[in-house]
């Protein structure tokens, strides 16, 4: 507080004698305590934390002959200390809102919506296709449609009911908290421990003596990798100075499981139906079995065009969309690869359960190939996401850094694709591969899904160099809080997709 006038240093108010000072010319003023205050500025009910409110005061009424004495006005507001607003004063002063997160929090209503919708009816489905399998016991045709309309389902109404929570959090302008995931080696141990169950039974021919049993396995040995992978990141990663909230993983998540997902079926399926028109050999039943005489050399041509061409770049470049929606609100790199990863993971849970429940019969064999599905998209969408980030939030650079994240996850994924489609190579290569297996005795591999399993431990080590560059070259500027997850500079609305 500034000192007082020389006017001022004796007034009661300040704790000095009660008679007023001598002025020049003027007599003195005896009483002064008397005069009432004038509220604090900016309006009545106003104070400041560890500060009496300056109250100012009015002018003295003329004396005979003189003017009137200038009344002291009152204090402004003191740096670093807000008014607090007190009952029964007059309307405090609103923050603006951010149109950007009122946007995305109404998308996020709207999207969510639908997506409630699409899982009630793949719910639907999934219990017409249970009813038409317990009656005509065709479980082979309508069980894998069981399973895949269960994760549908799964992605419509558990995804798009936490994006609906939180879109309405987010319009009523509520903060997220900060993400935190338990340790890693939990959803390690949880994935062991079901991939065995199931290795144990398929032994002892009990893979599908209970079909709601397996179902359930099924969903375990797709959800535990994945969660593992995410932990981990994050684990990795708890020495950098970075957050992100509940709000952002939600949509990341469910954004891949059901907008990647959609997008990349639709795209996917046009692409198919091209190559089907322009060849004219070209088989729609090959899709399904390609090991099927029907399915010629050109047939066989196409397929592999489709997984390791088509299918990289389709699916790399739709799977984080729902983050490079939240690209420039993201305050670090780090925050970007995590919630693109997440992105991925959700994409990867739907994929998964469904190349699982296909293979039903043999189901912990393909849970145990597909292991690493989720560093092949969690990995690829973190890169892309981390691509969008530079596009959109740094200027040196940011074109070839945004491209070479793009092209690194297209390249991983067609290697990746490639090693899965040897068999369909000519003669004598895909004989060759189809015909060569590893037995050990309780389970065997073929050549192609053990070049997969390498893969996935390159993919691994890749990662954990990736994550560590990312640690030591991206950090926000301040510690992250809980408060600065969503403060008003980066709140940002839940987007449900």
């Amino acid at each position: 507080m500034p000192p007082a006038t020389p006017g001022y240093a004796h007034s009661p108010a300040y704790g000095g004698s009660p008679s007023y000072p001598f002025y020049p010319g003027y007599p003195p003023y005896a009483n002064y305590a008397g005069v009432p205050p004038v509220p604090t500025w900016p309006g009545p009910g106003y104070w400041y934390p560890g500060y009496s409110p300056y109250p100012g005061y009015p002018g003295y009424s003329p004396y005979p002959g003189y003017s009137p004495y200038p009344g002291y006005p009152a204090w402004p507001a003191w740096p670093g200390y807000p008014a607090h607003w007190q009952p029964g004063s007059a309307a405090a002063p609103q923050r603006p809102r951010d149109n950007y997160q009122v946007m995305l929090g109404i998308i996020g209503l709207i999207c969510s919506g639908l997506a409630l919708l699409a899982g009630l009816g793949s719910l639907v489905l999934a219990g017409i296709t249970v009813l038409v399998t317990s009656t005509s016991r065709s479980t082979g045709t309508f069980y894998p449609l069981t399973v895949q309309s269960l994760a549908y389902t799964c992605a419509g109404l558990i995804g798009g009911g936490f994006c609906l929570y939180h879109s309405i959090r987010s319009l009523l302008g509520k903060p997220s908290h900060v993400l935190k995931m338990p340790p890693f080696w939990i959803f390690l141990i949880g994935y062991v421990v079901t991939l065995a169950i199931g290795l144990v039974l398929q032994a002892t021919h009990q893979a599908v003596a209970f079909l709601p049993a397996t179902t359930v396995l099924i969903f375990l040995t797709a959800i535990f990798p994945a969660l593992t992978l995410l932990a981990l990141g994050l684990h990795l990663l708890r020495q950098a100075r970075w957050s992100t909230s509940w709000r952002r993983f939600t949509l990341a998540l469910t954004s891949g499981a059901t907008m990647g997902i959609l997008f990349a079926s639709l795209l996917e399926l046009s692409a198919t139906l091209l190559l089907a028109a322009a060849g004219s050999n070209f088989n729609l039943a090959c899709l399904n079995d390609p090991s099927n005489p029907v399915c010629q050399t050109g047939t066989k041509t196409l397929l592999i065009v489709l997984a390791a061409v088509i299918a990289p770049l389709v699916e790399e470049t739709v799977k984080p969309l729902g983050v490079a929606l939240l690209s420039g609100r993201l305050t670090s790199g780090i925050e970007a690869f995590i919630l693109g990863m997440s992105a991925g993971i959700g994409f990867d849970l739907v994929e998964t359960i469904g190349y699982i429940s296909m293979g039903y019969s043999d189901w912990a064999h393909v849970a145990l190939v597909r292991s690493g599905a989720g560093l092949l998209h969690g990995l690829g969408a973190g890169m892309v996401a981390l691509g969008w980030y530079h596009l959109s939030r740094t200027k040196q650079r940011r074109l070839r850094l945004g491209f070479a994240c793009w092209l690194y996850a297209v390249l991983q994924h067609a290697l990746w694709n490639a090693c899965g489609s040897l068999s369909l190579l000519p003669e004598p290569v895909g004989p060759a591969v189809q015909s060569w297996q590893l037995n050990l005795g309780f389970i065997s591999f073929g050549l192609d899904e053990l070049l997969i399993l390498l893969l996935t431990i390159i993919f691994l080590v890749l990662f954990i160099l990736i994550v560590r560059w990312l640690r030591a070259h991206y950090q926000e500027p301040t510690p992250a809080s809980a408060g600065a997850a969503d403060s008003s500079s980066g709140r940002l609305a839940a987007v449900g997709v």
